[in-house]
């Protein structure tokens, strides 16, 4: 303890003939009271790392990083290993101004070419191009230009065209047949299935069809408005997803009221989903009219775009009291005037109170 304690008092006072040293670099030049220097050339590698002062070794005394202030201390048996990652010029620079000497490793940065820059473009001589086309186009194929549009075929692989005159020598090649679209195959076909009222709204007019209303809540099982005119609005851009087939939620005349929705029926339950059919022969005026359907069959079809109607005959609605009321249908547990007292002169404006469903 008292050598170590000697050599630390002794170090900001230098003996004048003693410097610096450290394997594989070359004397430490002094920069400036108590700061030195050295560089070296070093490949890529591992190697220990040690410096000596007057007869006395010392290392670092933590991980050895590059660009961080690493303190020195005496050397112990067992050198540190210092991994050099590339080859380069490396500084080692020691500060022993304070009472433990310190060290800072550095590499100076590599100097990237710079690569010479083409400041001149080829330049079209005017005369036609010969080209290897083989790996693009298969021999006795039909070859286009598109700026001049004139079209060689493939012969050993090569095609010669005349550029167009103001393409500068630039050729744009393509197939000049083009292949028949394959025919309609189910198995391949890319169907959009949509729910008609969650869609689009073509026509607001039909939207409380039946004397159907809004719930004033969170209207989680009213319409909301989407029909057969919204969707031939939006045909343009189906066609543009790569539909082929449309399948629409099915349109036909569903119960006109409503049930109790939710595991506690808190909430009016309209078939707007197309699963509560009344009248399979019907169009649900909800949905549009006849002629709304033509319309949107006729224009699918001229984008080449199926309708399919989801098929749900397991779905037959429930009896409401809208269409108990209209058809004259079922059973209340009222009478006289309870009906009228309870449920109003439309039945279907009825709403439960507290406890009701």
């Amino acid at each position: 303890m008292k050598l170590a304690a000697c050599f630390l008092t002794l170090l900001p006072g230098f003996a004048v003939a003693a410097s610096w040293t450290s394997p594989g670099f070359p004397a430490f030049s002094e920069q400036g009271t108590g700061t030195f220097v050295s560089h070296a050339q070093l490949p890529k590698g591992t190697r220990p790392l040690t410096l000596n002062f007057d007869q006395q070794c010392w290392q670092p005394a933590d991980a050895i990083k590059l660009n961080q202030m690493l303190s020195l201390q005496p050397c112990s048996n067992t050198p540190p290993q210092w991994r050099l990652f590339r080859d380069g010029e490396y500084t080692l620079q020691l500060d022993t101004r304070s009472g433990t000497p310190t060290l800072m490793i550095s590499i100076q940065n590599a100097v990237e070419p710079v690569a010479s820059l083409v400041r001149e473009c080829p330049k079209w001589d005017g005369l036609p191009l010969t080209l290897d086309v083989s790996a693009t186009f298969p021999e006795g194929a039909a070859v286009r230009d598109y700026y001049s549009q004139q079209i060689a075929i493939v012969k050993n692989g090569q095609i010669t065209l005349q550029p167009a005159a103001t393409s500068n020598g630039l050729l744009l090649l393509e197939r000049a047949e083009t292949d028949a679209p394959a025919p309609f195959d189910w198995h391949n076909a890319t169907v959009y299935f949509v729910l008609t009222d969650r869609f689009e709204n073509g026509d607001p007019s039909n939207d409380q069809s039946y004397g159907r209303h809004k719930d004033g809540m969170a209207e989680i099982g009213t319409f909301h408005g989407g029909d057969l005119r919204g969707l031939t609005n939006k045909l343009d851009y189906l066609q543009q997803l790569g539909v082929n087939a449309l399948w629409i939620s099915a349109p036909f005349e569903q119960i006109h009221g409503w049930v109790g929705g939710g595991t506690k029926g808190d909430f009016p339950h309209y078939a707007y989903h197309g699963y509560y059919t009344q009248d399979w022969t019907n169009l649900d005026a909800n949905m549009g009219r006849e002629a709304d359907l033509r319309t949107l069959v006729d224009s699918a079809h001229q984008r080449g775009i199926r309708i399919l109607f989801d098929v749900v005959m397991n779905h037959t609605g429930y009896a409401t009291l809208a269409d108990m009321q209209e058809y004259q249908f079922g059973a209340l547990y009222l009478s006289g005037d309870e009906v009228k007292k309870t449920l109003g002169e439309r039945w279907s404006d009825w709403k439960p109170a507290a406890g009701q469903t």
